[in-house]
């Protein structure tokens, strides 16, 4: 399952004074089972941008093509788009409503049109993939923790079996703790159902720990498409733009500084692992 942005611009007030680029003449093609991280700062255009993906913003100059149809084209099946492509929101716990977690996580798969055993079956293996336990499935999802909430909606957009899965900084207002617990979940389902994952971070340390490969947005267009060792080769250019890199990124620096030769553009704890026992000779 492909994505593929052709020349996208998305314009605010458009024709008037207050005209204003959310996002202007993006391109990219995200392939089949690619975990891509999307960075940039506030007001960079990062949720514009995943919001044309399942065809919820329409774009005011190119397009979009899913499995290379043009996902704005005349008589396009946007309810089938948006079973295979599924958005999670900032704070998606917000968007909770039914009495129980399990009847609220069955609500997506029964809007595709699944029976209710369908449904429950979905709902029941998404909770558990997203680490729920039995025991929460008939509470209300309001009296849950922070975390478990999280949870939960997350579970209500696997449970409609994307093959692409977006997720607008899913650790939002998270601890640590609960942060590493949802980025884990998230890896798992990557590699487990081999789906597509878009992640929105402004943590670098995140992507370059779980993407294969970043995307880099200022003021609406793309700076960056590629490795995370590649596009952090670049953090002079980056924190120009009010970002950084990764705390191991600095830390080759420091290294290479005091003479211990390591790869700069290493940029995960793993990494600097290995860098740094070659450098010692072991």
């Amino acid at each position: 399952m492909s994505i593929r942005a052709e020349n996208l611009s998305y314009i605010y007030n458009e024709g008037t004074v207050m005209e204003t680029y959310a996002i202007r003449d993006v391109s990219f093609e995200i392939g089949d089972g690619t975990f891509v991280g999307l960075i940039g700062h506030t007001g960079s255009g990062k949720s514009t941008l995943i919001q044309h993906l399942n065809g919820l913003l329409k774009p005011s100059r190119g397009t979009v093509y899913f499995n290379g149809e043009d996902i704005f084209a005349e008589g396009y099946n946007m309810k089938a788009l948006r079973g295979h492509v599924g958005l999670v929101f900032q704070y998606p716990e917000y968007q909770l409503f039914e009495e129980d977690v399990l009847t609220d996580v069955m609500f997506g798969p029964k809007n595709l049109g699944c029976s209710d055993d369908v449904a429950k079956e979905r709902a029941i293996r998404a909770l558990t993939q997203c680490g729920v336990d039995e025991g929460r499935f008939d509470r209300s999802p309001f009296e849950l923790s922070g975390g478990y909430k999280r949870r939960v909606a997350i579970a209500g957009v696997i449970a409609m079996e994307p093959d692409v899965l977006i997720l607008d900084e899913p650790t939002a207002g998270l601890d640590p703790h609960g942060r590493d617990e949802i980025l884990g979940m998230i890896s798992r389902l990557h590699k487990e159902r081999k789906m597509t994952v878009i992640l929105v971070s402004h943590s670098m340390d995140d992507v370059a720990e779980h993407a294969d490969k970043i995307m880099v947005l200022n003021h609406g267009e793309l700076l960056f498409y590629d490795t995370p060792r590649e596009v952090f080769k670049h953090a002079a250019e980056l924190e120009s733009y009010g970002l950084s890199a990764p705390e191991i990124t600095y830390l080759a620096a420091d290294l290479n500084a005091a003479g211990i030769s390591v790869d700069p553009s290493m940029s995960t704890i793993e990494e600097a692992k290995e860098e740094i026992l070659k450098a010692l000779g072991r």
